[in-house]
């Protein structure tokens, strides 16, 4: 049976421990690290881990990018769009969007 974990962003993730794992992740996309949560979710289930994956994502989320390349992943696709930073969410009205227009 062929290992799973080939597949994911990082090279040896199975081997990682944690301390490597969480410098390892600061250079990871969201759509990269919603694959090692998918994976870990369903394999492992170490609720340190996943907790670790999860606060990464809300950081992508609240608009921190992913830093330098680690050392442990080198990308092979890092020209596609699944690999762009998450922009943060804009709540306030912007001049001149149809939230600021008067109703017809």
């Amino acid at each position: 049976m062929p290992d799973s974990s080939a597949a994911l962003p990082l090279r040896d993730y199975t081997r990682l421990t944690f301390g490597e794992l969480a410098q390892a992740i600061l250079s990871l996309t969201a759509h990269e690290l919603h694959q090692l949560l998918g994976y870990e979710c369903v394999h492992a289930q170490r609720e340190p881990v996943l907790a670790l994956l999860r606060a990464r994502l809300a950081e992508l989320g609240r608009g921190v990018a992913p830093s330098g390349t680690p050392t442990l992943f080198i990308p092979e696709q890092a020209g596609s769009p699944e690999n762009l930073p998450v922009m943060p969410r804009i709540d306030t009205e912007v001049e001149g969007t149809e939230q600021g227009r008067p109703a017809l």
